[in-house]
């Protein structure tokens, strides 16, 4: 993680603003403050059309046959990904993007109707191409099982060219307010949105952000988290920006200041200046917190790994790593079912041996993240001393800031990240366990304690294979004799 969002020192370098949330206990996470799903109505009465809101979505040309007008985007860039999703059953004609909003157009003929709800959602900077099209297809699934609507969602790549931000990646997701019905064709009309559209709207806020953070947490990002919530609802003395909307947003791409852009820029200064502020100079205690706390569980978990080797020890004096194989000169008089039983066992050693080995290796990235606790320690002890010594002449405030920032950087881009990398890595090892990696190194080992052994072994192997090779051979001649017969 950069420090920068963790401690933005410098207001105006980012509109994103990231915020440490102190949680007591096993889990603290970082929270990001900007989070944004919106819900919106697609509605006749405004003057829209399904058709041209799905052709500008998609990048594409789409035939308007109610208006008699061709709706063509193909010029518009920025189009990462787009899909249709459906409920099993539907009308494959539906599949088609320019089929399914026509015939949308027919179904709803009032002069108010409305043609379709959007969800606008932001993803998370640190997901690539690939997660958020995973985060997006696993929303839309979603979306198809509570609803049973036909979904048309477009992933839109910021437009850095017009002074987007280049984290700005967000998607458009269009819903039809019919759902399938039993012949696969648009039916009743969803009413959820019409009669409890505040606790739905609610609902897909807080769906999103379990969603968001869990394929955030697959991606590695652990200690990043969204939060749905408003701030005053997460106890953020901070404020609420005004949604600024399309104009708004075409204005400001193209340099053009409006009052609603300005007042938004000034609150975001504001809101950024605060968390610098109390996160420079006060929230270097719950970092202190964190990184004891997560040490501690490290701790734990080495102790109990010492505490099983200990139990091993004593079960076992000699362990697969430094036992000596029995010599192979007896199995060379072992009869068919003896020979297997010593290829049995002989996996059953390496399955042991790979297990120590992987046991092995978790230790000694356990000792390296301790390592790096020592000077997390160290250095965050400095810190402290360094903040409890904020000098009182005013001029000398600007040396003092810069010096603790130049710590905290130190910490955050060097010591924290190797710990971070170190604590993914171990957890990734110890998710997967002893893998084939692991039996390479036992088989490897196995060899050059005993290679005769190990060659007899071989040996054993490709004999059972070709007298099992064998023995089909002659039931399937003996199958076709009684055929024939």
């Amino acid at each position: 993680m950069e420090c920068e969002r963790e401690y933005p020192l410098n207001p105006h370098k980012s509109r994103f603003v990231f915020i440490v949330v102190l949680v007591v206990g096993k889990k603290t996470k970082e929270k990001m403050a900007i989070y944004h799903f919106s819900v919106k109505n697609v509605s006749r009465a405004d003057g829209r059309s399904a058709v041209a809101a799905a052709a500008y979505r998609s990048g594409e040309k789409l035939i308007d046959e109610r208006q008699g007008k061709e709706q063509d985007y193909t010029k518009k860039t920025g189009v990462e990904f787009s899909k249709i999703y459906a409920p099993a059953g539907t009308n494959p004609e539906l599949l088609d993007r320019n089929q399914l909003w026509n015939t949308v157009e027919k179904v709803e003929n009032r002069k108010n109707s409305q043609l379709a709800r959007e969800f606008e959602i932001a993803f998370p900077h640190e997901l690539n191409k690939q997660e958020r099209q995973e985060l997006l297809n696993d929303l839309c699934q979603e979306i198809i099982k509570r609803h049973g609507v036909v979904v048309d969602a477009a992933i839109h790549a910021p437009h850095t060219a017009n002074g987007s931000d280049k984290r700005n990646y967000h998607a458009h997701i269009l819903l039809t307010t019919r759902s399938i019905d039993e012949q696969g064709n648009l039916g009743k009309k969803t009413r959820e949105f019409n009669d409890h559209g505040k606790q739905q709207v609610e609902h897909w806020r807080e769906k999103f952000a379990d969603l968001t953070n869990r394929h955030l947490a697959r991606a590695g990002h652990i200690f990043v988290e969204v939060d749905h919530r408003s701030y005053k609802a997460q106890g953020l003395d901070l404020e609420a920006t005004q949604h600024e909307g399309n104009s708004v947003t075409q204005l400001r791409r193209q340099g053009v200041d409006t009052e609603i852009s300005l007042k938004n820029d000034a609150i975001k200064a504001r809101n950024a200046e605060k968390i610098a502020n109390e996160q420079l100079i006060k929230g270097l205690d719950q970092e202190i917190v964190f990184y004891f706390g997560a040490i501690n569980d490290l701790k734990r978990s080495q102790s109990e790994v010492k505490q099983q080797d200990h139990t091993k020890a004593h079960q076992e004096p000699k362990n697969a790593l430094n036992r000596k194989l029995e010599p192979s000169s007896p199995i060379l008089k072992l009869s068919q079912p003896e020979k297997k039983q010593a290829i049995a066992d002989f996996n059953a050693r390496v399955s042991k041996l790979a297990q120590e080995v992987f046991e092995n290796d978790l230790r000694e990235i356990l000792e390296k993240i301790q390592e790096c606790k020592e000077l997390s320690s160290k250095l965050l002890t400095k810190i402290e001393v360094h903040k409890q010594n904020k000098p009182l002449n005013p001029f000398k405030i600007g040396i003092w800031k810069k010096e603790l920032s130049e710590m905290v950087n130190l910490h955050n881009n060097n010591i924290k990240v190797k710990w971070e990398n170190l604590l993914l890595e171990y957890k990734s090892k110890k998710n997967l366990g002893a893998n084939y990696t692991y039996y390479e190194k036992a088989h490897t080992q196995l060899f050059k304690q005993n290679p005769d052994e190990y060659k007899k072994i071989q040996e054993f192997q490709k004999e059972i294979a070709e007298n099992e090779r064998q023995e089909s051979i002659n039931k399937a001649a003996s199958r076709q004799n009684n055929k024939e017969r």
